[in-house]
């Protein structure tokens, strides 16, 4: 049965049972009433047996009726019916006189409501019983469509049940193959890792970005399978165990990139890494993967080689990859299990964590971190959607220091929390003075501060006393940190959007994980990483992640935007593709104050 029929049913059903409880109940009203009636009588005429009525001066009879003239004299309550009772001392008017038409409408004025009720919606019946037949129709034509082996006698509901179980099953694959998309041609899928696309436009972009960190290291790790009749098998899983160990070695690196560069090369780049750290990593990850398990049964111990390279800014990609290759070989050159890097005199020196600490604690107390703001463009509505705070340190040296390189020795030094502090309360004041409406600002906020408790109730404080207005401000986190502490993560920024914030995740495209934040999290807005956004216009493989990431945020509200646009032909290719905005230098140099919504030239 089909449910508007059952509704429909319901319904007569409803306004019948109603007109039989009103009449049951008036019946036995009236009948309890005569009832009464009768046996008052009764026991007045047996009363006037003993006395006469011509002696009772204040009782009269009418139409076969007894009626009280005045009140009963006292001595009336001596007189005693053959039945033994006394109905002088139940006689009242109320008793004694019939129901009259006030009666019987104020014990049927709950009735009537209830039967009004039900008369005032039965106009809407006939639109909601349409309604109800418009959905049994696109339910059955879905039934129809899905092929489910349901039974005729099937509840709907139940029907409705195994749909919307179904509907969730083909929502999760679908996900599971847009993520596959998105990677299609940046990802080795034997090993799960980036291929040399994927690593060559992460180095490219760690050469040429002024925003990141200025110096780094590549390292090149080669494989060697001495046995002649290894299998295909074999030799796919000592690979796999090799990403494993490097993974777990660079996991003290957020930033590490990894990937594959041939059938036994593997690539890691950490930006940042000093020529002492990358030293010491190349000799452990030679100790550990000439050590690890996987190579037990191998009789030759000559199995790996490392070599790296420190690079600079301004290098470029073809130099450096020559300078690591000559690394490897001269590596393999030295003997079994060897690594060897270049370390060239030329770079500057690097400071330690001591110089850092001083700094930064100093930086902090005479107010040295200079805030400028980077607008993102809307080329749909060719207007200003937002402006993101970029934040340089101005170091005692005279150097104006971007964030890529003073925040990672923060977070070393424990003075993360403390700087994003500092920058909201700056933003916050500065939302007090400018007079700009829509002036949406964007800060980037390090996952470590969420996670501390004494900061997260500083926020808390902060925004009940109205210090931070979280209307004004867009919080943006880091994909990689967002992954990678998501389970805690997650009903922090939930909390955070309850309060009015707006969030959103930048980096996206610098690893390759999956992200369930976008299904989960109401996310506002994706910054794609420069990296993939870097010659994107000849970038088959970046087009086909953009596509695939602009495919997973269908349905959602989830704008997508591009950061690092510096040339004409990679903006007009991502307006192409979709990207709702972007920004870069190509739009503008990051400014000392916000531009105003509106006031763009057409």
């Amino acid at each position: 049965m089909w449910l508007s029929q059952i509704v429909q049913k319901k319904r007569h059903w409803q306004q019948l049972l109603s007109v039989l409880v009103l009449l049951l109940v008036n019946i036995s009203f009236y009948s309890i009433g005569q009832l009464q009636l009768q046996q008052r009588q009764q026991q007045w005429q047996q009363w006037l047996v003993l006395q006469p009525l011509q002696q009772q001066s204040w009782l009269v009879s009418e139409q076969n009726q007894l009626k009280l003239l005045s009140s009963p004299p006292s001595d009336a309550a001596d007189f005693v019916a053959l039945d033994g009772s006394n109905p002088v001392l139940h006689l009242s008017p109320q008793l004694v006189k019939s129901w009259t038409v006030l009666d019987y409408l104020l014990l049927n004025l709950p009735f009537a409501i209830w039967l009004g009720w039900l008369l005032w919606i039965r106009p809407y019946q006939q639109q909601f019983r349409q309604e109800l037949q418009q959905l049994e129709q696109q339910t059955q034509l879905l039934l129809t469509h899905l092929d489910l082996p349901f039974h005729t006698e099937t509840n709907p509901a139940t029907q409705l049940q195994r749909v919307l179980l179904k509907l969730q099953n083909w929502q999760k694959r679908d996900s599971e193959i847009r993520q596959l998309v998105r990677v299609q041609g940046l990802v080795d899928h034997e090993l799960a890792i980036g291929n040399r696309v994927f690593f060559e436009s992460r180095l490219n972009h760690y050469l040429t970005e002024n925003g990141e960190a200025g110096s780094g290291a590549v390292f090149l790790v080669q494989l060697s399978h001495p046995e002649s009749n290894l299998s295909n098998l074999i030799k796919l899983q000592r690979l796999r165990g090799c990403v494993e160990l490097i993974a777990e070695l660079a996991s003290g690196w957020p930033d590490a990139v990894m990937a594959r560069l041939a059938d036994n090369d593997l690539s890691l780049l950490i930006p940042g890494l000093a020529g002492r750290d990358a030293e010491q990593l190349g000799d452990r990850m030679a100790q550990v993967l000439s050590q690890a398990n996987f190579f037990d049964e191998c009789q030759d111990f000559d199995l790996i080689h490392i070599g790296f390279v420190l690079y600079q800014q301004g290098q470029s990609s073809y130099q450096l990859m020559a300078e690591a290759d000559m690394a490897l070989k001269t590596a393999q050159l030295q003997g079994p299990n060897a690594a060897y890097g270049f370390n060239d005199p030329q770079k500057p020196k690097i400071k330690g964590s001591v110089w850092w600490r001083t700094e930064l604690h100093n930086a902090l107390k005479e107010n040295r971190f200079l805030l400028s703001f980077q607008p993102v463009f809307s080329w749909q509505d060719n207007d200003v959607l937002q402006h993101e705070v970029l934040v340089r340190l101005a170091s005692s040296d005279g150097d104006k220091l971007a964030a890529a390189l003073f925040l990672p020795m923060a977070a070393n030094c424990g003075l993360v929390s403390a700087i994003d502090q500092y920058v909201l309360l700056k933003v916050a004041k500065l939302g007090e003075t400018e007079v700009l409406e829509h002036c949406r600002c964007s800060v980037n906020l390090n996952t470590q501060s969420l996670l501390d408790e004494a900061w997260w109730h500083w926020l808390q404080q902060q925004v009940n006393n109205g210090t931070i207005v979280a209307s004004d401000l867009a919080l943006e986190f880091h994909e990689h940190h967002l992954i990678k502490h998501y389970k805690n993560l997650k009903p922090k920024l939930m909390q955070l959007q309850q309060w009015g914030f707006e969030l959103i995740v930048d980096h996206v495209g610098l690893s390759l994980d999956a992200t369930p934040y976008t299904d989960e999290l109401p996310i506002r807005m994706l910054k794609i990483h420069p990296a993939v956004v870097r010659g994107i216009d000849h970038q088959l493989e970046q087009q086909l992640f953009i596509r695939g990431l602009l495919a997973s945020c269908v349905g959602k509200d989830i704008k997508v935007i591009a950061t690092g646009v510096e040339q004409d032909p990679e903006w007009q290719c991502l307006k192409k593709l979709g990207v709702v905005g972007a920004q870069g230098y190509y739009f503008s140099q990051p400014l000392a104050r916000l531009i105003a919504q509106n006031q763009l030239s057409e």
